[in-house]
């Protein structure tokens, strides 16, 4: 939450300037404004009043453009004009007659007080402009000797009362809907980021189920387009002796043994770039050169398949180890051209078409547990670089005779 409290301490701190030029703004314009009942309160000091009065404003505008390049920061914008104007109001006391002086002196001290803490809202700041302003009025107040200063006092503290009361509720009601905005932006950042922790968690899931570039485009598009593929390297392996293994077992424990094998052939269809396509009861089918082209995907494919008759031999002696039934693997390699993509709107699902899948799958079915069994095609890419046996002309339901090798292992250099 360290960065969310930064995001709105950031916010609430922008917030405030925008308070400060606008008192400043009000400085530049209502203090000369409000020397005209300066005229009719106290005229024989009118002309000093409105002088000073000018200043301040003068003063308030150079300080505007001192922020705007800058050069003081935004609460000098409300202290500097808040600090002149209670001297402003304190000097009225040296000049006002006693049949004029009604109090109003201490209440415009009283409100610029109060206005500069509602604003600031930093007690240091308002402490700066109170005690110069109480000081100052008691020193003016003092040069005036024609003032009473028990009924000053008594209509003074009154008018301080109440408009310490005003701005209290003031500050208080700013403190309670500021509390309550940063309480609602955090909850809808929380909200946010919980929102967003499910979309990841949604496009993690989209991306575990289809590739990463189909995945983008049906994000983007909102379908994706099926593609051919000239050169790709279809496995598929099926399962000897499963029912047998499988007999005995609870249904959780046909689903735990498959999900340990096929897991086990994610991690290498994922190291050796593979990609898988999807599994049918006990068979598995990936494939090489999708949905990225590569020129390497039968070798990919074949050491991949290595890879997992090799897992299935150390399983195998596993069981026997412990006595128990095993199964064992058959596995097929094609190569040759596909079309790839998603069809339909609901549970999406990546697949391949071609007659290559389905020599793969025949490449399967003719092949024998614990080796590879790659057609012809296959081999013809991969002869100089793998040791292969060649079998002869095997005949393929729906295909006749065709070519076939077993794959023994990677040449050596």
């Amino acid at each position: 939450m360290t960065a969310t409290k930064l995001i709105w301490e950031e916010d609430l701190e922008t917030s405030s300037k925008k308070y400060h030029i606008y008192g400043a703004w009000i400085a530049i314009i209502f203090d000369p404004v409000f020397g005209i009942t300066d005229y009719f309160n106290i005229p024989h000091a009118f002309t000093q009043i409105m002088s000073l009065r000018l200043s301040v404003s003068a003063i308030a505008a150079m300080a505007l453009l001192a922020h705007k390049y800058k050069y003081i920061n935004s609460k000098m914008l409300i202290f500097i004009p808040f600090l002149l104007i209670s001297f402003q109001n304190a000097y009225t006391f040296s000049v006002i007659n006693v049949e004029d002086f009604t109090g109003h002196s201490l209440n415009y001290l009283a409100l610029f007080i109060g206005g500069g803490m509602f604003v600031l809202w930093n007690w240091y700041y308002s402490l700066a402009i109170i005690i110069p302003s109480v000081a100052a009025t008691c020193y003016f107040f003092q040069m005036n000797h024609q003032l009473n200063t028990e009924e000053a006092l008594i209509n003074g503290g009154l008018l301080l009362i109440v408009v310490a009361i005003f701005m209290f509720v003031l500050i208080e009601t700013r403190y309670r809907l500021t509390i309550s905005n940063i309480k609602f932006k955090l909850a809808l950042l929380e909200a946010n980021d919980a929102l967003a922790n499910e979309k990841s968690q949604s496009d993690k899931l989209l991306r575990n189920i289809l590739p990463d570039e189909v995945a983008d485009e049906l994000k983007t598009t909102g379908k994706a387009n099926a593609k051919h593929y000239p050169k790709v390297s279809v496995l598929f392996t099926d399962f000897k002796g499963f029912t047998v293994r499988s007999a005995n077992m609870t249904p959780e424990e046909v689903i735990e043994e498959l999900n340990k094998c096929f897991s086990a052939f994610d991690a290498i269809v994922e190291k050796y770039n593979l990609e898988k396509i999807k599994t049918i009861g006990d068979a598995y089918m990936c494939a090489g050169g999708l949905p990225i082209a590569n020129d390497s995907n039968p070798i990919d494919a074949i050491r991949a398949g290595l890879a997992m008759q090799e897992y299935m031999t150390a399983y195998k002696n596993e069981c026997i180890a412990k006595g128990e039934p095993y199964y064992e693997c058959r596995l097929g390699i094609n190569t040759g051209e596909v079309v790839a993509g998603v069809v339909g709107t609901k549970k999406f699902a990546y697949d391949i078409w071609g007659d290559t899948v389905n020599t793969a799958s025949r490449a399967e079915s003719s092949g024998a547990v614990g080796l590879v069994n790659i057609t012809e095609t296959t081999y013809e890419l991969v002869k100089d670089i793998f040791t292969c046996e060649y079998r002869g002309d095997i005949e393929v339901k729906g295909k006749g005779l065709m070519k076939m090798y077993f794959v023994l292992g990677e040449k050596t250099t």
